[in-house]
């Protein structure tokens, strides 16, 4: 039967009606989908851009404006006579980085540059963003970015920051910076900071570095061929380097001319002029300046690290130092300092030996009162190199018996486990199959603390740490006195675990990586300030060209620590203790005439490290005399001493007498020296001679048991102690004896976690 066609439309037609209603709607769904995921990916974007540009310090405009002028920056030091401030060195740019102005520089230079490097930078405001949004295509699209989108700005931006990771972030950063920039500083101030902070190869900062380098003349008589070559050089330093690829630079150059021949920067005939000009390459010298003072060396060091604490770059903060018109208002006395180089440039100060390499020598001069760094001398002779090798501050030896009046004696008595008059064993000891010897032959069994420091004795100095215990004497180390080279434990390259934590390294100074001499002369000026750690300084305060303060050490982030180490009763009681030690002790006869000294030496094995630590009321200063590398021969004398003693000798020879400060709430005792305890009515040696002394001990930690007086003997193993001979009372033939415990070769046997008393290298006294 045949169909009605009425019929057949009508049910065909719902149909239709419906796909089509279904084909709009997934339209509009897949626009709705797509405008959302826009939005969505809109607001991300956003986001991350917002916070990225949140966290960019806009301040760096105003950071590098200061920086576009070669303003030679100035160290002052106080004169103490009158007080006022002195100039006291001009800061000579570093090595391979010479500022020029950029009247100095030829116009074809800056021209150079600017048509291979940016060729727009002349118009745009800190980003070329036909190059930016051409590189970011690029980067997205094809593959990887094949040219740079950064201008001359950004390229800034970088040296200064030091920022060269491949990172959007960083990116983002690179061009908000670059937008700050350019509204704080305008072009000739940006092209004159860019074209002396770029680097150029071979150590070379900088177009006038260059030029000395590549063609051995200043900046401002190079060629119009020469300027080219050099600007061809920036994009890829190792490639273009004239001495290592000169066909490459040549090759270069002549894209670079190209370039600003197409850019209207040179005629037709200065081009053809520069392309038939041959280039002649010759080595020069950078000429920047006399060396810097070892003293002037820490200053950079210190303000370059502070500007970075407080958010600069450690490029800008180089650039500030060197070229800022900075201020520096130092520690340092002008006479001591020069006082110390005197002795330290006099060779025949020093010992000498055969062999092209002789011992090294290093001094640190401080006031313990404030913590003012006075002088610094970080080597032997005469110095011909501004920041060079530094051993007073930036090199670490093992310390041997100098650490013992800092981790063992002084903690110990802080605690109240020892007095200076308690008796200790200097006997044989088996700790987990290491047994420590003494710097001389044999033991003299029980002595008093105050005998066993003087004559250094190592076997006691254990004992008193195992009463101490180790974590105790790392915790005076590492937080009251502030050493920062200390070993936790640390798992290194060799797959060893190396700790400090144990009675070898923190009784006889056989640390894992040693400690630097600026260190310990700020730990044991703590002794002679009452028992306060004062931070040592170079400086006070640092001000710009326009007279506002940069750094303040009195004030904020880069505040002067201060912090009690010891109670002013053991800071006493280890000043009279180590005043021993140069009267009668290892260090006999090293006392400065009518001021009241202390001290103690220090011996690592194989004579590798000779130290002194010595103090007066005025100044505390550590030597340390060795090899860079190597050990050096035995000497019957300590050379450090002798050194320490030339120096301080000289700058004591004008102050008045003086004494070490008593502190309130101490009390003098008779003591028997032979027993440490109060001495009695029946205190005698067989001699007939009294045995009683007397000492000071605090009022609230008096000793209590009074002698018998039952010992009878005469005073050879107590008392102040007998002089000495020699270094640790060492002779030629006893220091076959030094350091016994530490293995023959020399090498270093450092704790583990399953051997954690293993004895180390350089182990003696």
């Amino acid at each position: 039967m045949a169909r009605n066609p009425e019929t057949r439309q009508r049910g065909r037609t719902p149909g239709r009606r419906r796909g089509k209603r279904s084909g709009k709607q997934i339209a509009k769904l897949i626009l709705k989908i797509i405008l959302i995921s826009i939005l969505v990916v809109c607001l991300v974007v956003g986001g991350y851009v917002a916070y990225i540009v949140s966290t960019v310090d806009f301040s760096i405009g105003d950071s590098m404006s200061m920086l576009n002028m070669n303003l030679t920056s100035i160290v002052y030091w106080q004169n103490p006579d009158t007080g006022e401030w002195e100039e006291y060195e001009y800061l000579s740019s570093e090595s391979n980085r010479i500022w020029a102005d950029i009247d100095t520089i030829p116009n074809y230079l800056e021209d150079a540059f600017i048509a291979i490097e940016d060729q727009r930078f002349m118009s745009h405001h800190g980003v070329d963003w036909k190059r930016t949004i051409g590189a970011t295509f690029n980067e997205l699209f094809g593959g990887g970015s094949t040219y740079g989108g950064s201008s001359i700005t950004q390229q800034l931006v970088k040296n200064m920051t030091g920022e060269k990771d491949r990172s959007y972030d960083r990116k983002i950063k690179e061009i908000v910076r670059a937008l700050a920039i350019e509204r704080k500083m305008s072009k000739q101030q940006i092209l004159e900071l860019y074209l002396n902070s770029i680097y150029l190869g071979q150590g070379c900062y900088g177009v006038e570095s260059a030029s000395q380098i590549y063609f051995n003349k200043s900046v401002s008589e190079l060629t119009l061929a020469e300027a080219a070559s050099i600007a061809g050089i920036t994009q890829y330093p190792a490639l273009y380097d004239p001495f290592i690829n000169p066909e490459k630079n040549i090759e270069k150059q002549r894209t670079v001319l190209y370039k600003m021949l197409e850019l209207g920067y040179i005629t037709q005939e200065e081009y053809d002029a520069a392309i038939a000009e041959e280039l002649h390459f010759v080595r020069g010298e950078v000429r920047n300046g006399v060396s810097q003072s070892y003293f002037v060396d820490q200053v950079v060091e210190d303000v370059i690290a502070d500007l970075c604490a407080n958010g600069y770059s450690e490029a800008i903060a180089t650039q500030m130092v060197y070229n800022g018109g900075l201020k520096i208002y130092a520690t340092v006395d002008r006479d001591v300092q020069a006082r110390a180089e005197y002795v330290f440039e006099n060779e025949d100060n020093f010992p000498t030996i055969s062999g092209n390499e002789q011992p090294q020598g290093a001094i640190v001069v401080t006031e313990p009162s404030t913590g003012y760094i006075k002088a610094i001398v970080g080597g032997r002779g005469e110095k011909n190199l501004s920041r060079g090798l530094n051993r007073a501050t930036q090199t670490t030896r093992q310390p041997g018996s100098t650490i013992k009046p800092l981790s063992v004696y002084g903690p110990a008595i802080d605690m109240g486990i020892i007095s200076p008059d308690s008796i200790i064993e200097d006997e044989p000891l088996d700790i987990g199959g290491w047994s420590p010897k003494n710097h001389y032959s044999g033991y003299y069994g029980e002595m008093t603390i105050r005998r066993a420091v003087n004559i250094s004795a190592n076997t006691p100095a254990v004992r008193v740490l195992q009463k101490l215990t180790i974590d105790n004497s790392y915790n005076y180390m590492t937080n009251r006195l502030n050493f920062t080279t200390l070993v936790d434990s640390e798992k290194r390259n060799d797959g060893r675990v190396y700790s400090d934590k144990n009675l070898p390294a923190l009784a006889l100074g056989g640390l894992t990586d040693g400690v630097t001499v600026k260190e310990m002369t700020a730990a044991y000026a703590t002794f002679a300030n009452g028992g306060e750690y004062i931070e040592p300084i170079t400086y006070l305060r640092v001000e710009d060209n326009a007279g506002k303060v940069v750094l303040d050490k009195t004030q904020g982030t880069n505040k002067q620590r201060r912090q009690t180490a010891f109670t002013p009763a053991t800071a006493y009681q280890m000043n009279k203790l180590l005043n021993g030690v140069v009267t009668s002790g290892t260090a006999a006869g090293s006392s400065i005439p009518g001021i009241e000294t202390a001290g103690k030496t220090g011996t690592t094995d194989g004579d590798t490290d000779r130290w002194f630590a010595g103090y007066t009321p005025y100044y505390s200063a550590v030597v340390w005399v060795g090899m860079d590398s190597g050990k050096m021969p035995s000497f019957s004398s300590n050379p450090a001493l002798a050194l320490w003693k030339k120096v301080m000798v000289n700058i004591h020879e004008d102050l008045p007498n003086k004494s070490f400060d008593m502190p309130s709430g101490m009390s003098s005792v008779s003591v028997c020296y032979v027993t440490g305890m109060l001495a009695s009515a029946d205190c005698y040696d067989e001699e007939g001679v009294s045995t009683a002394v007397v000492r000071y001990y605090d009022s609230n930690n008096l000793p209590q048991v009074y002698c018998d007086g039952a010992h009878g003997v005469k005073p050879t193993e107590g008392g102040e102690g007998e002089p000495t001979e020699g270094e640790e009372g060492e002779t030629p033939s006893d220091v076959g004896n030094s350091g016994e415990n530490a293995p023959e070769d020399g090498s270093n046997t450092p704790a583990t976690e399953t051997v954690p008393e293993a004895p180390p290298e350089n182990i003696t006294e």
